[in-house]
């Protein structure tokens, strides 16, 4: 499973490498998800900027998962001294909506199974940004997850290609601006006892708007704590490379410090 940036969550722009990541909810199962995932940084200022989203997910096949998504932001953001007021921020708010299903191909957990696989596919759309401004940005999402269990599902290796489409305009005058982003991630948990799992992951992203906008790298621990109906996870990646240029309300964090911080927490019903 994974969190990624707005304006949707969905299963394969960063990895949380747990052991059902290549495989839908169980026939019947309903499953509610947490997503969140923060950008900490600090260059000519300090700034947070999060996606937070509840996902309700239904096995409606043994290999079929559906998904809709509730997605929210929030950004903080304080450049610094002698920056004017309104370039600072403290916002939240109800963005958009999204969409999506898992569809399973290869059973990670199938006796003499090579590896396991799964395509993923989302659609989202948002209305506004945190501070609640009227923007407009709809996104397409496809994937596919790849896993490998060993040692009796011990140790789970994970990687997760995708690309996304997106279509944005800031106000009702501007134009639309096109987008695509194409990312790998993956990674690896090893079970540790009564529940808990550790491991790493790392994410690759190139951007496109028009033209190449950029490459970000970001690579770090996560943990994992799975009972018998519920989970969460937890991966910190800092930044360990990146050539694009970004603001954040009013904060210029090119070539500054930058962390993500993505979590969530899993219900089965």
């Amino acid at each position: 499973m994974a969190a990624a940036i707005l304006p949707a969550a969905n299963s394969f722009a960063g990895v949380f490498v747990i052991t059902d990541d290549a495989q839908p909810a169980a026939k019947g199962d309903m499953e509610f998800h947490v997503n969140a995932e923060s950008g900490i940084g600090k260059a000519n200022g300090k700034f947070a900027e999060t996606g937070l989203s509840a996902e309700f997910a239904y096995g409606a096949t043994n290999t079929l998962e559906i998904a809709a998504t509730l997605d929210f932001s929030s950004l903080y953001a304080r450049p610094n001294t002698g920056t004017p007021l309104y370039d600072r921020a403290s916002d939240f708010n109800f963005t958009g909506v999204s969409a999506g299903l898992k569809n399973q191909i290869l059973d990670p957990e199938a006796e003499n199974a090579l590896f396991g696989l799964a395509f993923v596919g989302s659609v989202s759309a948002a209305w506004a940004d945190a501070s609640g401004a009227g923007v407009r940005e709809y996104g397409f999402d496809l994937g596919l997850n790849f896993q490998k269990n060993f040692m009796n599902g011990a140790l789970v290796l994970a990687l997760t290609p995708g690309v996304s489409f997106s279509t944005a305009r800031e106000n009702s005058d501007s134009a639309w601006e096109d987008g695509v982003t194409y990312s790998i991630a993956g990674g690896a948990s090893y079970a540790v006892g009564a529940g808990w799992r550790v491991g790493f992951e790392a994410v690759c992203e190139i951007e496109y708007a028009d033209a190449f906008a950029g490459t970000r790298l970001y690579a770090g621990p996560n943990v994992c704590y799975e009972a018998d109906s519920w989970w969460a996870t937890l991966a910190v990646l800092p930044q360990i490379a990146a050539n694009a240029h970004e603001r954040q309300g009013g904060v210029d964090v090119e070539g500054g410090v930058r962390v993500t911080v993505a979590a969530q927490v899993g219900f089965v019903f």
